[in-house]
């Protein structure tokens, strides 16, 4: 009995060696990948290395051990965990000639025996804040936090993004991204009260050269954000001129909604 158990855990350590070393080889040449990427001189090669890219991840990313592994040789990307560790994301973006950026992602789902992988697929359109999208409709973004939170007794996770939109202006979302038992995914969910409207996420577009803080300040439930407005009164909506005014405004998560707090003192205490 006893040789056995030490023959299965032999065996089981062996298998898990072999996959950690499969995954450190598909880092490795997916780490070149990304430097063929940087060093493209075209939009089409390109959009053919990101497409070769996405294809790989999803062929390994099926993999349990996956779910585990850090990708930490992997910094030209992002790589964030849900806090409840009920999924990864995996996202990147293409600067293209024009000064536009075209994203790709996907959302990896752990599992027992397989990972449930969900592919992004980028709209190349504004993301509209009154308005629900799919993976195959996808407001594309580079994430960089999760916070999850209770709506209507579900979960539900605030996603932190940048856009570098064009070649005048950067923009900042704040999305909400909703799972239901089947692991499908929704951007977007009508949760965050905004001067008398209900928006599904909120988007700020800036000033290229401007840098723009979102901080989330667990311990009162609210995220901090500076408040944008134009350089000058004759810029009003034109956003490529709007930067902080040394003001900050707060969601604050009330009964399962974000509503947006005016001119607050930003330091957590």
């Amino acid at each position: 009995m006893r040789f056995s158990f030490v023959l299965i855990l032999v065996v089981f350590s062996c298998f898990n060696l072999a996959a950690q070393s499969v995954l450190a080889d598909f880092e490795l040449k997916t780490n070149k990948k990304f430097e063929q990427l940087q060093l493209a001189n075209s939009d089409s090669l390109k959009l053919d290395i990101c497409k070769n890219l996405e294809d790989s991840f999803f062929d390994i990313l099926t993999s349990k051990e996956s779910f585990l592994y850090p990708f930490s040789r992997l910094n030209k990307m992002g790589k964030l965990t849900s806090p409840d560790n009920l999924f990864r994301i995996y996202n990147w973006n293409c600067v293209l000639s024009d000064g536009t950026y075209r994203y790709f992602g996907l959302i990896q789902f752990a599992d027992k025996f397989k990972c449930k992988l969900v592919k992004l697929y980028d709209n190349r359109s504004n993301a509209d804040m009154f308005v629900n999208y799919n993976a195959n409709n996808w407001p594309g973004a580079l994430y960089y936090k999760i916070i999850p939170f209770k709506s209507e007794k579900a979960s539900a996770y605030l996603l932190l993004g940048w856009d570098g939109n064009n070649i005048s202006s950067n923009k900042k979302l704040i999305e909400v991204l909703s799972i239901n038992k089947n692991k499908e995914v929704q951007f977007g969910k009508p949760v965050i009260s905004w001067r008398g409207k209900m928006l599904n996420r909120v988007v700020f577009e800036y000033a290229k050269q401007a840098q723009m803080t979102i901080q989330y300040q667990k311990k009162k439930k609210r995220l901090v954000f500076d408040h944008l407005a134009p350089s000058l009164p004759n810029y009003q909506n034109q956003f490529e001129y709007y930067g902080p005014d040394f003001s900050y405004d707060a969601l604050v998560l009330k009964k399962g909604i974000w509503k947006l707090n005016e001119n607050i003192d930003p330091v957590n205490k």
